[in-house]
């Protein structure tokens, strides 16, 4: 019996090794394109602007989800089936509703002209109140319905038709790394409801509360990594 015991830790921590494996690997991505961006950024034409007020609606959701993840959690320990299954249909419910949010998101941005392999020619709203176009570091001056290099400080050469051509970067990054995180959640959606059937299918109890507690661990990873995205996003951007 204790063999059996000590065998039965052993595949909880290998189980949860893979988890936190996975997570370490998922952040090591997201680090290597966070970098990638500040470097472009230096590099590149870049649009300052405002994230999409659906970003925020969407932060807010998942912030809550992992408050609710817990309480699915800590009822489940306490042997309290109910309350496990109210608590993952309301996270099941929150993450769904993030990546609604996240799709009005993408649409508000397509609104302003903002595409995923579009150009700064196709950005709209007033120049300096809605967005910046940043070179090199400094804002493009801007006069007249003409854009100038920083240094052009008499304004004798437009560049107007470079801007209309110029690929917008920051665009598209903006929609990779909120959508690779989509993705990523999809994968935690799918765990959720791996886990709802199972509860409701009475396979998960007091003493089997493991799929909720590797579940929890990875749901709270994609909520912490979205943070980390739209904090990155607010400031460098």
């Amino acid at each position: 019996m204790k063999e059996e015991t000590h065998e039965q830790s052993g595949n909880v921590r290998a189980k949860k090794m893979i988890v936190w494996l996975g997570v370490a690997s998922i952040a090591m991505f997201f680090a290597a394109f966070t970098s990638a961006y500040i470097v472009l950024q230096a590099d590149h034409f870049w649009v300052k602007d405002q994230l999409p007020l659906m970003f925020w609606i969407s932060t807010v959701l998942l912030i809550i989800s992992s408050g609710t993840i817990y309480l699915a959690k800590r009822n489940i320990t306490a042997g309290n089936t109910g309350g496990l299954k109210l608590w993952l249909v309301v996270t099941f419910i929150l993450g769904l509703g993030f990546t609604g949010a996240q799709y009005l998101g993408w649409s508000e941005l397509q609104s302003e002209g903002k595409f995923f392999l579009g150009h700064l020619g196709d950005l709209k709203g007033e120049y300096g109140v809605d967005y910046i176009i940043m070179g090199k570091g400094e804002p493009l001056l801007y006069e007249n319905g003409n854009f100038y290099k920083p240094g052009d400080l008499s304004m004798s050469e437009p560049i107007n038709e470079r801007i209309e051509e110029t690929f917008n970067a920051s665009a598209s990054f903006l929609y990779i790394l909120s959508g690779l995180h989509i993705l990523h959640l999809a994968g935690g959606i799918i765990w959720l409801l791996v886990l709802l059937i199972q509860t409701f299918s009475g396979r998960i109890t007091q003493t089997n509360v493991l799929p909720v507690e590797l579940g929890s661990i990875y749901w709270h990873f994609l909520d912490i990594l979205w943070v980390y995205l739209f904090l990155f996003l607010l400031l460098i951007r």
